[in-house]
């Protein structure tokens, strides 16, 4: 059973370069089970660690699931091409912010699985197109089917603009609580293109005009966060948000002359500070 916190932190890298996923079953062996059907390799391929050791428990207390950690060795040639493509990417979005302004920096964490490959290096450097972005949809309707939600899709771009609206009665589960479901797939959805060698393509998920719906929100809570300081004379520190969202509170205050605001902390639980403007900032 696959749960949208998993859509993140299920599969990850660690330092050392190996792409490593971890599992939990009610055995050791049920977990290595769960681990290599999900992604479709053979138990000869893979480095399996235990983690933790199951635990019955007395009455129910102190169960505990055996937790395990599946590593899969990277050839180093696919590799090096894929830090390139993270670094080239990383340089370009990696801008200091301006006042009222958030950075167009995104965290982008690497995902292994056996339908997200990194692409063969080609002569000619990829490109965004029908097929590729008819692929991203396919890719992410399945993880959607995955989670047992219903949805159709549709998609378009332009340029480096991608859209793709899905079309479900399970709308909630789909957009997740505070978005971070379909947030998720949002982040999915570039990273898959950055194993297709494709960079600095901003990429849209919605789902019952959500995203606009979400905008007003931010908005309306920006000018009510602005009224709070400039009645209180003290700062407020909203939830972390991505990056995408904490521009909207920027945006909507940008006019403002009786507050500031900036981002702090880090990736992902980076957030935005609404303040009084000093004096001498007048």
């Amino acid at each position: 059973m696959f749960h949208s916190d998993l859509l993140l932190l299920y599969i990850k890298l660690n330092q050392g370069g190996k792409p490593m996923a971890t599992y939990t079953g009610t055995t050791v062996e049920k977990a290595i089970e769960i681990g290599l059907a999900y992604l479709k390799l053979d138990r000869k391929a893979v480095t399996i660690s235990t983690l933790v050791e199951p635990k019955k428990g007395f009455l129910g207390i102190g169960k505990r699931l055996a937790k395990i950690e599946i590593s899969v060795p990277v050839d180093p040639k696919s590799k090096s091409n894929e830090n390139k493509a993270l670094k080239n990417d990383s340089e370009v979005q990696n801008k200091p912010d301006e006042a009222n302004h958030e950075t167009s920096a995104e965290v982008h964490e690497s995902l292994h699985s056996n339908e997200l490959a990194p692409s063969e290096t080609h002569t000619a450097r990829p490109r965004l197109n029908d097929a590729v972005v008819t692929e991203l949809q396919n890719y992410l309707s399945e993880i959607v089917s995955q989670l047992g939600i219903e949805a159709t899709a549709t998609n378009k771009f332009h340029h480096r603009e991608v859209s793709i609206e899905f079309k479900t009665e399970q709308e909630g589960m789909l957009i997740g609580k505070h978005g971070r479901t379909i947030n998720a797939l949002q982040t999915l959805a570039q990273v898959f293109l950055l194993h297709q060698g494709i960079a600095h393509v901003n990429v849209e998920l919605n789902v019952e005009n959500y995203r606009e719906r979400r905008i007003e929100t931010l908005q309306h809570l920006a000018e009510n966060t602005a009224r709070e300081v400039v009645a209180t004379g003290e700062p407020v520190f909203l939830d972390p948000m991505p990056a995408f969202e904490r521009k909207v509170i920027h945006a909507a205050l940008a006019d403002n002359h009786f507050v500031s605001t900036f981002s702090e902390g880090h990736e992902p639980h980076r957030y935005v500070v609404v303040a009084l403007v000093q004096d001498e900032q007048i």
